[in-house]
């Protein structure tokens, strides 16, 4: 909406701009035409007062002024068009005696023409009236086409702006955040497919791509199971024999197989060597171990101020209108919207997974998420009624790869709590569940240090 507004508001502003200039340049055209003609007609008009003034009052006759008009502006025309331009010359020049009684002469409000009457004087006496007639001048209908043209391209700009905004960046805005929640791995719905011909194949094609992200994930998730499968076999296929050489190694040391029970020193010193090497081959096998489980996990922390709020707008635009569509009622509450110092994008990640399972093995009774805070830190949790896992279980509930047994006929790969798990340790938080069977509740709570 910010950027819509930006975008109205700099359109405006410059047809605002252009309306002013346009309207200045005509004003300043308008005067320098207006200043023209009154320059030529205070000369010409001079001219003519100063010749009529030669006269005697009684002998200024009407004939006499048309003479001296004649003389002084028409025997002149070719040089005050030189000197003033062609379009600031009068019309028509002509006289009008003080005593002329006739009516076929109009000097107001004659159609598409103007006139400018100068008082024309001789002996201290009106001798009548000379009229400078010009055609009426077109900067005011130039001016109305301009400010029409102008009016009509600022709403054509408006009603493109608000076409390019509702179907071009409306829709770009919400495709944009797409392509950066897959490469983070959050989990989301594929985009709608819409009647925008501008984004039809771009969400054809992104979508495709979250089928094939899905489909390599699920895959890699089963190749990290059988490596990790294969590892622990070997880990505790190794253990046996090793445990074996090292108690052998101790006997040895200690003596335990001679005969008269007196230690070998060089036997001794070469099964302490052993027993070490056994002790180095286990440490690696756990240490082995650890770092395959861990590498199911692709997450490094950035960590940033954000508001909590942030984290129910989040599932708000992931899952609220989904729920809608599936009927589950929910609430996602923020107790204090306070500002955190975590990562937002691995605690969308844990709020995602959680909510996936809540809808997997929900009964569509409701989902609920709360958010909170205290003196010790903040609380994310996410409550639903349906399938819940035995207690016997919850130990095991956030082992890589494990389902329990209320998984039956679900699909999963037994990673996304696994993953949630080690996203809060390595967020410097903990994850906790409860089962209530009584109730049929299930409860998950993340605990992130303040």
């Amino acid at each position: 909406m910010k950027r819509a507004a930006k975008l109205y508001i700099v359109t405006v502003s410059l047809f605002a701009l252009i309306f002013v200039s346009a309207n200045m340049v005509l004003n300043v055209m308008s005067r320098r035409h207006e200043a023209g003609i009154y320059i030529l007609m205070n000369r010409v008009f001079s001219e003519i007062q100063s010749r009529c003034e030669e006269y005697p009052f009684e002998e200024l006759s009407s004939d006499t002024v048309t003479g001296i008009i004649g003389d002084v502006y028409y025997g002149k025309v070719r040089e005050y068009a030189s000197e003033y331009g062609r379009e600031n010359l009068p019309e028509k020049v002509y006289f009008i005696d003080a005593s002329y009684l006739e009516s076929d002469v109009t000097l107001l409000n004659r159609a598409k023409k103007y006139e400018k009457i100068w008082l024309l004087q001789s002996d201290e006496k009106v001798a009548g009236f000379v009229v400078f007639e010009y055609e009426e001048s077109n900067f005011g209908t130039i001016r109305l086409l301009i400010n029409i043209c102008v009016t009509c391209g600022l709403l054509i700009a408006l009603g493109l702006c608000i076409y390019i905004n509702v179907y071009v960046l409306g829709p770009f805005n919400k495709l944009s955040a797409y392509p950066e929640k897959l490469s983070k791995n959050q989990l989301t719905e594929k985009l709608p497919e819409t009647k925008n011909r501008l984004f039809g194949r771009f969400t054809w094609g992104i979508n495709m791509l979250n089928d094939k992200l899905a489909s390599d994930r699920k895959r890699i998730d089963e190749l990290s199971r059988d490596h990790l499968t294969m590892l622990t076999t070997i880990a505790h296929g190794i253990k046996t024999p090793v445990a074996n050489i090292k108690l052998y190694a101790d006997a040895i040391e200690t003596g335990l197989y001679q005969p008269d029970g007196v230690i070998n020193e060089s036997d001794a010193d070469v099964a302490s060597k052993i027993s070490k090497n056994a002790d180095d081959i286990t440490e690696i096998v756990k240490e082995l171990i650890d770092k395959a489980s861990g590498g199911v996990v692709d997450f490094e922390p950035e960590i940033k101020n954000f508001y909590l709020s942030e984290l129910t707008d989040f599932l708000t635009e992931e899952y609220g209108k989904r729920l809608e569509v599936l009927r589950i009622p929910h609430e996602f509450t923020v107790d204090f919207n306070s500002m955190i110092k975590s990562d937002k994008t691995g605690l969308c990640r844990i709020l995602s997974q959680l909510m996936e399972n809540a809808i997997k093995y929900g009964n569509g009774e409701g989902i609920f998420v709360r958010i909170r805070k205290d003196e010790e830190g903040y609380y994310l949790s996410v409550r639903n009624k349906g399938k819940v896992i035995d207690k016997k279980e919850l130990p095991f509930i956030f082992n890589s790869f494990w389902r329990g047994s209320n998984s039956e006929g679900i699909e999963g790969s037994g990673i996304g709590l696994f993953e949630s798990f080690e996203i809060a340790r390595r967020l410097d938080g903990e994850i906790y569940a409860r089962a209530d069977a009584e109730n049929g509740e299930m409860e998950f709570e993340v605990f992130i240090n303040a």
